[in-house]
This record gives C-alpha cells, structure tokens and sequence, in this order.
C-alpha cells in the first residue's frame, strides 16, 4: 500500500470540511470529541467483524471498509482541528503521518507487531489509541490494507459516503426525520449499489449518486412508513 499523495489528501480535506459544516455551521469552534467518534466506529467495525466467541455472526467486509472510511472522517476532523482549520497545513499534515508500512506500535508500555494482529486486534488498538485522545494514522492505514483497501479505494470509498452523509443531512438526519433503513437494508448498501452503477471518474460523479439515492429514497418513501410484505421490496 502506497502513502497517501497531497492531492488525494487535499481532495478529501475539502470533503470533509464541506460534510461537517453541513452538520454545523460552526463546527471548528465546537470542540467536538473527534475521536470519541473513532473509538464509536472501531467498537462498530469490530460487531460487523464478529467477535463473539459463544455465538455465531456473519461477517460482513463491506460493512467494515465503510468504518474504517467513517474513522478516517474522524480522524481528518482531528487533524484539522489540530491545523486550525488551515486545509493545506492538515493536508499536508496527513501526508506526513502516512506509513502504510508501519511494522509495529506501542501502547500503554507494550510493544504490537502488525504482522502477528488480525483485524479484531487492530481494531482494539485503534480504540485504544482514541479512547486516550491519541491519532494513529499509520494503524488506520494498516488496517485499511487488512482489510482489502488502498488509498485509491479509500478515497473513492470517502467520497461516495460523503455524498450519503449530506444527503442524510439534507433529508432530516440531524432532525430525526430520515430513515435509515430502507426495505430491511440500511442505506450504506442501497450507497454501494447505487455508485455500483455509475463511472466514479465522471466529473459530475457525486451529483449523479445524489441523485439516485434521492430516486431510491423517493421510490421507497412509502415503504418506510408502513410495514412491508415479503417480497414487497426488490
């Protein structure tokens, strides 16, 4: 896995900052608990992982690749918080941070060797790192490679969330009023269907996806508010 380059962490910089003002206007004077919401993620990253020794859970991947993606939001949020906002500084910041090929990391007086960590156990270590307000950038890289990403993935995988995440915002999320589960699904995969379909280098990629989750969700409207028959979904 290669480090990120300057240009995909501008693209998703500018991403970000657009997500979050969405959410809240004034959100760098907030101080939010940014990483709170990575150990949030990681904890979740860990239930679609299974881990539940006395009962059997499917593993889902494709649900942890979107967490993992939902940490780094967290994680850029940190970052930029720490460059006061300034986009370029926290650009470059992650770039300089980036070691996909971190070999192994300290905690709490104790040495881990990445190679000897299965998923579970990077995911505890990147809750750990949160849960003490500490950023680990190279562990989240090194879990995105374990888990079958790249930084090219990574980036596409952002930018596709993204454009959930304002359309989330646009329908109410903040309120109460969206739903999240559509016909049984939640909408993180009726997401990946969705961009499925579509040329993500189209230059207006993001604007055809709203507008297919827009499609969808119209489509759907009724269904959420009444129970649904078998079958009454496809």
């Amino acid at each position: 896995m290669k480090k990120i380059s300057y240009e995909q962490a501008s693209a998703i910089m500018n991403l970000l900052v657009v997500r979050n003002r969405t959410a809240k206007a004034d959100w760098m004077i907030s101080s939010y608990p940014h990483m709170r919401g990575v150990l949030v993620e990681a904890v979740e990253a860990l239930d679609h992982y299974g881990w539940k020794w006395w009962s059997k859970q499917p593993r889902d991947f494709t649900q942890i690749q979107l967490k993992l993606v939902d940490i780094l939001h967290f994680t850029l949020s940190h970052i930029l918080s720490e460059n006061d906002g300034n986009l370029d500084a926290a650009a470059i910041t992650l770039v300089k941070r980036s070691d996909p090929e971190l070999s192994s990391c300290h905690f709490d007086g104790r040495e881990y060797v990445i190679s000897k960590c299965d998923i579970p156990q990077l995911l505890e270590l990147i809750a750990a790192f949160a849960v003490s307000r500490r950023n680990n950038l190279p562990l989240l890289e090194v879990t995105f490679h374990a888990s079958g990403l790249d930084w090219n993935k990574v980036v596409n995988l952002y930018t596709v969330k993204h454009v959930l995440c304002i359309f989330r915002q646009n329908n109410g999320y903040k309120e109460g009023r969206y739903a999240k589960i559509w016909c049984g699904k939640e909408d993180n995969i009726h997401l990946l269907e969705l961009a499925s379909t579509l040329d993500s280098s189209a230059s207006d990629f993001q604007l055809q996806l709203y507008q297919r989750l827009e499609e969808r969700y119209v489509s759907l409207s009724s269904a959420l508010a009444t129970p649904l028959k078998s079958g009454q979904c496809s």
